[in-house]
C-alpha cells in the first residue's frame, strides 16, 4: 500500500508542476543585439566600390506616337521558330546550336513566309500554329492552320535517321495539303553523330 501512495504522490507533484516553471524571457536585452548586428552589417555598405551613371528617364522625353506594333507574319514565324526549338529540347539544341541558326531556322522563316504569300495573300492573317510538339520519337512539331477555311496546310516534322556508315542525321522537312501530305519537302538535313540522340524536349 505504501509503494502505491508514494507512486500516487511523485504523480500528483509531477503534475501539479507541470508548467508552473517558464524561464524569463529578455526581449529587450535580444532586441538591443539584434540591432547592433544589423547597424554593424550596414556600415561597410554604405560606401560603395564603383558608382554607374544611369542617366534618368523622364516621361516627358518619350514620344507619344511610337507605338509598336508587331506584323502578325513576323510573330507568326517566331511561333514557328519557338516550336522547332521547343521540340529540340536543350540537349540537341546545345550541340546543333550553330546548324539551328545557320541553317534550319532561316529555312523555316523563307517557308512559313512562302506559306503566308501563297494560302494568306489579302494579309487577313487567318493563319495560326497548331502547336503539337511531341515528346519521345514522334516526327511532329506543328501544323501551320488556316482558321478561314479551317484546314491544315502544312505539317511540319523532323525525323531521325540512321544512315549507314554515317551515324545519326535529323532531317528537318514539311508537308503540304495540296498533295494530301504525302510528299516530302525539305527544309534541313543536319548531321548528330554515329551515337543515338536523345529524346525530343530532353
Amino acid at each position: 500500500m505504501k509503494i502505491w501512495l508514494k507512486r500516487l504522490f511523485v504523480a500528483t507533484v509531477a503534475i501539479m508542476t507541470l508548467g508552473f516553471y517558464v524561464p524569463p524571457i529578455d526581449l529587450d536585452i535580444n532586441a538591443e543585439t539584434d540591432n547592433k548586428e544589423i547597424e554593424s552589417e550596414k556600415k561597410p555598405l554604405d560606401k560603395p566600390a564603383s558608382l554607374i551613371y544611369e542617366p534618368p528617364v523622364y516621361l516627358e522625353d518619350l514620344d507619344d506616337h511610337q507605338i509598336v506594333v508587331l506584323d502578325p507574319a513576323e510573330e507568326l514565324i517566331e511561333q514557328a521558330k519557338d516550336r522547332m526549338i521547343e521540340k529540340l529540347g536543350p540537349r540537341i539544341l546545345s550541340q546543333l546550336n550553330d546548324e539551328m541558326t545557320e541553317e534550319v531556322l532561316p529555312n523555316l522563316e523563307l517557308i512559313v513566309m512562302d506559306l503566308i504569300e501563297t494560302n494568306d495573300p489579302d494579309m487577313a492573317f487567318n493563319l495560326s500554329i497548331i502547336e503539337d510538339n511531341i515528346p519521345g520519337y514522334g516526327e511532329k512539331i506543328f501544323d501551320l492552320y488556316d482558321e478561314q477555311t479551317d484546314q491544315i496546310i502544312a505539317k511540319f516534322h523532323v525525323r531521325r535517321e540512321n544512315r549507314p556508315l554515317e551515324g545519326y542525321w535529323f532531317n528537318f522537312h514539311y508537308h503540304l495539303a495540296e498533295d494530301q501530305f504525302e510528299t516530302h519537302h525539305a527544309l534541313a538535313d543536319v548531321y548528330w553523330s554515329k551515337n543515338t540522340p536523345p529524346k525530343w524536349m530532353s
